[in-house]
C-alpha cells in the first residue's frame, strides 16, 4: 500500500494548509526578489479555499512527504476561467507538475462550460511563461499592479474550443485585465 504522505498527490486545500501555502509562495517570490503581500494583492491567500470556492472555483495543493510543495487555483467568471496561484517548489520543478496542475485548472474550467482560460503572470516568471505558451496560451496584454514589488504582469489566454473548432489568432485577456490580483 502506498503511503499518501510520501507519494505526491493533489487535493483541495484545507484551512490548516494556509501557513505552508504562504511559506511556499513566499519562497518562490523570494527567488525573484519579491515579497508576499498578504495585506494587499495577496490577501486572498489567507483563506484560499473559501475565497476561490465563493467565486465558482477551487484552490488545490500538491502534497509530498506531508508537505505542501505546489499550488494552483481557478476562479470562474461569466464566460471564462482564470488560472491563479500556480507555484511549484524548486525541488519539484521540471518534473511535469506545473503542467499537470495547469491542466487540472483547465479541465475544471472546461467542465464548468467556459470557452476560455486566462491568466496573469509576473514578467519575471519566464519559466512559467514558457510552460503556458507550450500549452497553447497566447500572449494577450500587460498590466501594472502598482504593488510593493513593482509588479508588471503579462496576460495569457487559451481558447477551450469544442472539438474541431480552430483557435483564434489574437485572444484578449478578458475579465481581469486591469484588476488588482496577481496570478503569480
Amino acid at each position: 500500500m502506498v503511503d499518501k504522505r510520501s507519494a505526491p498527490h493533489v487535493r483541495p486545500t484545507l484551512p490548516g494548509d494556509v501557513p505552508e501555502i504562504l511559506a511556499l509562495i513566499g519562497q518562490v517570490y523570494a527567488e525573484y526578489g519579491c515579497v508576499l503581500d498578504t495585506d494587499d494583492v495577496d490577501k486572498h491567500l489567507l483563506d484560499p479555499g473559501p475565497y476561490f470556492r465563493a467565486r465558482g472555483g477551487e484552490f488545490w495543493v500538491l502534497e509530498h512527504h506531508g508537505e505542501i510543495k505546489a499550488t494552483v487555483a481557478v476562479q470562474l467568471y461569466h464566460d471564462e476561467g482564470e488560472l491563479k496561484a500556480l507555484y511549484v517548489h524548486s525541488s519539484l520543478r521540471r518534473q511535469g507538475w506545473g503542467r499537470q496542475l495547469s491542466e487540472l485548472a483547465i479541465d475544471y474550467t472546461r467542465q464548468a462550460g467556459k470557452p476560455r482560460m486566462i491568466l496573469w503572470s509576473d514578467t519575471r516568471f519566464l519559466e512559467a511563461h514558457r510552460l503556458y505558451q507550450a500549452m497553447g496560451f497566447k500572449p494577450c496584454g500587460q498590466r501594472e499592479l502598482h504593488d510593493i514589488n513593482n509588479t508588471t504582469e503579462h496576460g495569457f489566454a487559451l481558447v477551450l474550443p469544442s472539438i474541431g473548432q480552430p483557435l483564434p489568432d489574437a485572444p484578449t485577456c478578458g475579465q481581469d485585465d486591469s484588476g488588482p490580483l496577481s496570478n503569480g
